[in-house]
């Protein structure tokens, strides 16, 4: 958690009228309201071209079967924008 709010402190945005991001522990709300588990680590990260954000949050989300999922919040909207790893199905609400 201290890296992320670090990287917060540190990652440019473009111009005065740039977009403010969304609160870290809303993003987590909103990966908790479809995934059972909770985060074990989050970093602010650049958004990938594919993706339409320009920031994003990369969380690891450790399931009750104890199954690590790698997820990409984007830091803007609030957007899914990738789930991955083993046991994602079975920990989907």
């Amino acid at each position: 958690m201290r890296r992320a709010i670090l990287a917060l402190l540190v990652l440019p945005l473009a111009g005065p009228a740039a977009q403010p991001l969304l609160p870290l522990p809303q993003a987590v709300a909103l990966v908790a309201a479809r995934y059972h588990g909770r985060m074990i680590e989050a970093r602010v990260v650049p958004g990938r071209e594919d993706e339409r954000t320009a920031v994003a949050y990369e969380l690891r989300w450790l399931t009750p079967a104890n199954d690590v999922l790698r997820i990409r919040v984007s830091a803007l909207d609030g957007a899914m924008l990738l789930v991955e790893g083993s046991g994602m199905i079975a920990a989907r609400k």
